[in-house]
C-alpha cells in the first residue's frame, strides 16, 4: 500500500531581483513534516544576488534546485521553464507552483499527499491561498471536484487566487502563454480544465505576500487591454460559445471608443447584437457610438 512519503513534491518558484524573499520559501518547505520534496527556482535572470542566496542553499541541500534563463523573458516563459524543468527531474512527481513572494502554509505538504492518495482519479488539486495574517483569498463555495472553465471564468464557485498542485505524467502540451510575458495565466488553467478535472481542499496551500511590482499590485497588461481582450476572444470563443463572450466583446467596444476607433467599435458591437441582443450593457455603448458621429 503506498505511503503519504511516497509522494513527491516539486515545489517550482519562478523569481527575479527578490533574493531577500528566498530564505523565507525555503525555510517554509524546509518545515513541512513531509519530506519528499524539491524546490525549483527558475531565475528570470535577476540582477541582485539571488543566483548566491539560492546556490548557498544547494550547496547545503541537494534537494533545493537552481536554473536560470539565458536572459529575462517574463514569468509565463519561466513558468514554462519550470514544467519543463520539473517533468526532467521526476516526471513521476506532483508540481506545486507558487510565486516568489508566496511561501507554503504549514503542513499543506501532508496534507496535499493525503488527499492525492484518497483520490487518485484526479491529477489536479487546488489548495487556499491565505494572507498572512490568516484571512483566506481564496472565495470557494463548494469544494471538492470543481472546473476552472465552468466554476471560475464563466462561474462564481471560485473566486480569487488558489495554490495549484499537479500531476507531472499527466501533463500533455499545456503551457502559459507565449503572446504575453506577463499575467494571463488563466490561459493554461483553461487549456488544463478541457482534459482535467479539479478537486479543491479546503486547507491553506500557501501565504501570499502581494509586493510592490507584483503583477497584482501594478495591473499587468493593463496598457494592452485591445491585445487582451481580442486574446480571450479567440482563445475562448471556440471553447465557450460567442453569446458567453459578450462582456469581453462589449468591453472591446468600449476600448475602441475610448481610442476614437468607431469603425472597430461599430464592427464588435454588431457581433454582440447578432448573438446576445437582450445584453443590455451594449446599449449604452451604441448610443455613445451613435453621439460620436
Amino acid at each position: 500500500m503506498s505511503d503519504t512519503l511516497d509522494i513527491h513534491f516539486i515545489i517550482g518558484v519562478p523569481t527575479f531581483n527578490r533574493a531577500h524573499l528566498i530564505p523565507r520559501i525555503v525555510q517554509s518547505v524546509q518545515e513541512q513534516k513531509h519530506s519528499n520534496w524539491t524546490i525549483l527556482f527558475v531565475d528570470d535572470y535577476s540582477i541582485d544576488n539571488t543566483k548566491n542566496v539560492i546556490q548557498e542553499f544547494s550547496e547545503n541541500d541537494s534537494k533545493v534546485q537552481y536554473r536560470r534563463m539565458v536572459k529575462n523573458s517574463g514569468v509565463n516563459a519561466v513558468r514554462n521553464r519550470i514544467i519543463e524543468e520539473a517533468k526532467s527531474l521526476d516526471s513521476q512527481a506532483y508540481l506545486l507552483l507558487i510565486d516568489d513572494d508566496d511561501y507554503l502554509a504549514p503542513n499543506s505538504l501532508v496534507l496535499a499527499a493525503q488527499n492525492v492518495l484518497k483520490r487518485p482519479e484526479f491529477t489536479w488539486f487546488s489548495l487556499n491561498c491565505n494572507y498572512q495574517n490568516g484571512d483566506p483569498i481564496s472565495k470557494i463555495s463548494q469544494y471538492g471536484p470543481l472546473s476552472y472553465l465552468n466554476d471560475y471564468m464563466f462561474g462564481n464557485k471560485i473566486r480569487g487566487d488558489l495554490t495549484h498542485i499537479l500531476r507531472l505524467k499527466s501533463l500533455g502540451n499545456e503551457r502559459f502563454t507565449s503572446e504575453f510575458k506577463n499575467g494571463e495565466e488563466w490561459y493554461f488553467w483553461v487549456n488544463l480544465s478541457l482534459t482535467h478535472k479539479m478537486y479543491a481542499i479546503n486547507n491553506a496551500g500557501s501565504i501570499k505576500e502581494y509586493l510592490e511590482g507584483g503583477l497584482t499590485e501594478t495591473g499587468i497588461n493593463g496598457d494592452k487591454a485591445i491585445q487582451v481582450l481580442k486574446f480571450k476572444i479567440d482563445v475562448l470563443e471556440p471553447i465557450v460559445g460567442k453569446k458567453n463572450m459578450a462582456h469581453q466583446y462589449v468591453s472591446l467596444a468600449k476600448h475602441y471608443l475610448a481610442k476614437k476607433d468607431f469603425l472597430s467599435a461599430n464592427r464588435v458591437l454588431r457581433e454582440v447584437f447578432k448573438s446576445s441582443p437582450f445584453y443590455l450593457r451594449q446599449y449604452r455603448h451604441w448610443l455613445v457610438l451613435f453621439l460620436a458621429r
